[in-house]
């Protein structure tokens, strides 16, 4: 059901924004500045760099399941120790493998070297899994009822953001270098990344460190405990050093006691929480499925790369209204919005498996990723509006881990489709399974919507006063 508020026009949405924590906007031009080494040509590119050196659409489908796999094993670790106050050290390390991770996928294009491919990819994975859920828990500690879509918009607008320029300036790029050079730039931003975080942090310099750390003071800031400035690091080494941090970061990621925190927290949680994280998976599989064959289907459609790269900026336009439309999950009834959306992409999906003209392909995919845009951050603050405050590194992993299972189940699943029946019937097959989805769920809101008024009629017929006169028909 609706809540009743006040319809904000444009310019009342835009002045909003400037109420976002100051620590938001801090962790967001980071978060730009590292997925902008995905977004020039890394992620634009992917599943057609893997194809070019692993040769056939099976052997994709295996590194494009194997890179969620990873994440998965790792997410619910990561979470454990965001909930320890962990999470500078978390992303400094995120960091490190991601970089380490696009030195190995450049070596892979250029020796043209699978081992070096599988390296990149569990590297990939294991920094994805640092990174993301520690960005998840620093945005999910910010966020209240009345703000949650809006903040989680501004993580996936800063994301998508990184993802759009980037794919537009490697339309350009791709044609004067070669595929294994884009992911040099995984590397370099990265690193930037890293020195964005150095101001909040003290990664470099104690002096720089003070010299900050005043003028933050003057802004009156209120930065998480996470982002402190902590004056006794002086510089990269003593981080590493501090604390055995690397030690216990290993040591809790191959850890089996983590899952059994996991499963102990999970059991005080009641199906609510299940059906949430259930539809961050639906969501995440919709979203793998378009990031890994799209691309492949424009390629059959014999698109250049600079084409290619235009549509992945194509798809990622629509995440960049996250920032203005984030805010509708916290207007409307959740999970009205998200089966309109699955119903939305069932028949966008199937116009897909349908059509072999490039301009539909670009109308359908924009479409399908602007239902997925809305969708992440609905899904996210639905299980934030479930998750106790003690658990939110837990559940920021539990989303990750949700996510993964999706990506997993979308590569095996429309991959082996896809091997046996060709693209664009798995495309129309998976059309018609998220029809029946959205249907179902859309019957049974409609069910509980009766039943609810049902009870609330009868409740109104119990409460008569007890010397209310009586009509009896005879």
């Amino acid at each position: 059901m609706a809540k009743k508020t006040k319809k904000l026009t444009l310019s009342e949405k835009i002045k909003q924004l400037a109420e976002i924590p100051f620590s938001i906007k801090w962790v967001s031009i980071s978060l730009f500045l590292f997925t902008m080494g995905w977004g020039l040509g890394a992620d634009t590119f992917f599943s057609i760099y893997v194809k070019s050196i692993i040769g056939s659409g099976l052997n994709l489908t295996l590194i494009g399941t194997l890179l969620p796999i990873i994440k998965l094993l790792t997410v619910i670790p990561i979470g454990i120790l965001n909930d320890k106050g962990m999470s500078k050290y978390l992303l400094l390390y995120g960091k490190i493998w991601y970089a380490i991770s696009g030195a190995f996928y450049f070596w892979a294009g250029f020796e043209q070297s699978a081992f070096f491919l599988i390296c990149a990819v569990i590297l990939n994975g294991i920094g994805s899994s640092t990174m993301y859920t520690t960005y998840r828990t620093l945005y999910g500690k910010k966020t209240q009822t009345n703000n949650r879509s809006k903040i989680l918009g501004v993580y996936f607008s800063s994301i998508n953001m990184a993802y759009v320029i980037g794919a537009l300036i490697s339309a350009f790029l791709v044609k004067y270098l070669d595929l294994p050079y884009m992911y040099l730039f995984v590397v370099i931003f990265a690193i930037l990344s890293i020195l964005q975080d150095s101001k909040i942090q003290d990664f470099v310099r104690r002096k720089f460190s003070k010299t900050w750390g005043k003028y933050l003071k003057k802004q009156n800031t209120d930065l998480p405990f996470e982002y402190e400035i902590d004056e006794e690091y002086q510089n990269m080494e003593d981080i590493l050093r501090k604390k055995n941090m690397l030690l216990l970061y290993f040591r809790e990621i191959f850890s089996l006691s983590p899952w059994k925190k996991m499963f102990e927290a999970m059991k005080s949680y009641d199906g609510h929480m299940y059906v949430a994280l259930s539809s961050q998976a639906l969501v995440n599989f919709m979203n793998y499925v378009g990031f890994l064959f799209i691309p492949l289907v424009a390629m059959q459609n014999n698109l250049s790369l600079s084409e290619i790269a235009i549509l992945f900026a194509v798809m990622r336009l629509p995440y960049l209204v996250n920032i203005l439309i984030g805010n509708i999950g916290d207007k409307y009834s959740k999970k009205i919005l998200i089966t309109i959306l699955v119903l939305f992409s069932a028949g966008l999906f199937f116009w897909l498996g349908s059509t072999s003209s490039f301009m539909a392909i670009v109308v359908a995919s924009f479409g399908l990723s602007l239902a997925i845009a809305m969708l992440q951050p609905i899904t996210s603050a639905l299980i934030l509006g479930y998750a106790k405050p003690k658990d939110k590194g837990l559940i920021a992993g539990m989303q990750e881990f949700s996510s993964k299972i999706g990506e997993i189940i979308g590569s095996l699943g429309i991959g082996l489709l896809t091997a046996l029946v060709g693209m664009n019937v798995a495309f129309q097959f998976l059309g018609c399974a998220l029809a029946v989805l959205g249907g179902y769920l859309l019957l049974k809101k409609l069910f509980q919507s009766k039943e609810k008024k049902a009870e609330d009629h009868q409740g109104k017929d119990i409460e008569v006063p007890i010397f209310a006169p009586q009509i009896i028909k005879e």
